[in-house]
């Protein structure tokens, strides 16, 4: 049995430098350079981390702090969710989700900010958006221009409106 035990343990510790080497299905992570698939490249299914940073991800991500200078595309559950591209899926954050591309779909977290062209649902004690469609929820909603939506909170600002760009309980642009 141990010899079973030290065999499989050996082809883990000379499989993990081939399986650095691409982009990879699985990452686990203590620090960006301390994790299975190198942060230049890109995990396609599940990330499990204390702090991991990757190129684009694109499946399940389960971490402390998560961090990617491309895009995602799936679910993100963790403290803090930093996406530099696009984000299509589910961002979910105890602290802070960040996307700075394009947000499609539901991002919650007590701040949230998205980029560009995002739209779907922002849902935080505090919402930033560049360019949003859709609707936000919380104590403190801005956004730069809303296209068309919905914001509920105590304070909501829509800096594009010409009228009414400050509105307290509700706040809207269609």
């Amino acid at each position: 049995m141990t010899r079973k035990i030290l065999s499989l343990a050996a082809l883990v510790v000379f499989m993990l430098p081939g399986l650095a080497l691409a982009d990879g299905p699985i990452n686990l992570s203590l620090v960006p350079s301390i994790q299975i698939v190198k942060e230049t490249e890109s995990v396609t299914a599940f990330r499990l981390a204390i702090w991991g940073r990757n190129v684009d991800h694109t499946g399940l991500d389960w971490s402390i702090v998560s961090q990617n200078t491309g895009s995602v595309t799936g679910v993100q559950w963790t403290a803090v969710g930093l996406v530099d591209g696009d984000f299509t899926g589910w961002q979910g954050s105890w602290l802070a989700a960040v996307t700075n591309g394009n947000m499609q779909g539901l991002q919650v977290g007590a701040y949230t900010h998205s980029g560009m062209g995002s739209s779907g649902v922002q849902w935080g004690l505090f919402n930033t958006a560049d360019d949003f469609s859709g609707l936000q929820v919380g104590f403190v909603n801005i956004t730069e221009n809303m296209r068309s939506g919905l914001q509920i909170g105590l304070v909501n600002i829509i800096k594009s409106k010409e009228k009414l760009k400050f509105f307290p309980i509700v706040n809207w642009s269609f």
